[in-house]
């Protein structure tokens, strides 16, 4: 079984160096890593080439494209058409992945699901911008509530944190919500593809839960795994979003629950894919 992790970045290139070296430091490597970016950004290009010097192994394929406005799902989409992967893990710029991360995903899923590691734990943007995170990743310290604990602003619970493996299974059994997180889920690539990817005409907020509900309509079912499936997000701010949009999301993520639509509106994957409907 091969996994690929796509991750969306746009012009964060500091927070994907952290990133791209969580991948690196995996106990079971992905198969492949796609790096998503909505624009044309070189910050994002020096962190590839600075991950490449220190030895980087792990095939890295790397898209970019015009932006125009909020092009996230249509950068994913492309993704998803580039993978090889038979599981496809979805992930951001700005999340840092424990060193058990991938091999968590690859363990819990099987068919006719998709996992979901839910909200992250966040690291403030005061303390990121002010400390090289380089070395915490590669030894693993970032993930040690000790030190989380010391950062100014930092308050969530040690239990999001554990290690051991049944400990966090009967934690995520006591927190489920069937919900698809853009950056922090797992899915079967046929699955996405048979729904048609994601749906490109959406704004920030609620295009994920999108993707998973059309993901229930033909019969995969979400499980949230949060306190196995643990990644660090380096908390910034949100100039793009908008009230307005993330309304008309709601009510538009409303009409797709209520009719059972299984389609997106706009999508790259059923332009350019064979697409072929489930029974």
């Amino acid at each position: 079984m091969k996994i690929t992790v796509i991750i969306s970045a746009h012009c964060k290139g500091r927070e994907l160096e952290c990133v791209l070296t969580g991948y690196a430091m995996q106990s079971r490597r992905p198969d492949q890593v796609i790096i998503a970016q909505d624009g044309r950004d070189p910050a994002i290009g020096a962190a590839l080439e600075a991950v490449r010097r220190r030895g980087w192994t792990i095939p890295l394929l790397y898209q970019n494209q015009e932006q125009r406005g909020f092009g996230k799902y249509r950068a994913l989409n492309r993704a998803v058409l580039a993978a090889s992967g038979d599981l496809l893990l979805f992930t951001d710029g700005d999340c840092i992945p424990r060193d058990d991360y991938v091999a968590n995903f690859v363990r819990l899923m099987r068919r006719g699901i998709f996992l979901s590691g839910g909200s992250h734990v966040s690291i403030p943007e005061a303390h990121h911008l002010r400390h090289d995170l380089l070395e915490a990743v590669r030894d693993q310290s970032l993930f040690d509530v000790r030190y989380l604990r010391a950062i100014p602003g930092f308050c969530k619970s040690a239990n999001r944190l554990i290690r051991n493996r049944w400990l966090a299974r009967a934690l995520d059994l006591l927190t489920q919500r069937n919900a698809f997180s853009g950056s922090n889920s797992c899915a079967w690539r046929d699955d996405v593809l048979a729904v048609g990817g994601f749906d490109e005409r959406m704004a920030y907020g609620g295009g994920d839960l999108n993707m998973g509900l059309r993901l229930n309509h033909i019969g995969v079912r979400g499980v949230r795994a949060r306190h196995t499936l643990v990644s660090l997000h380096l908390d910034h701010g949100r100039s793009y979003y908008c009230a307005d949009l993330e309304r008309a999301n709601h009510d538009w993520n409303r009409q797709v629950r209520q009719s059972r639509l299984v389609l997106p509106r706009e999508s790259r994957i059923c332009d350019e894919s064979l697409f072929n409907l489930p029974a």
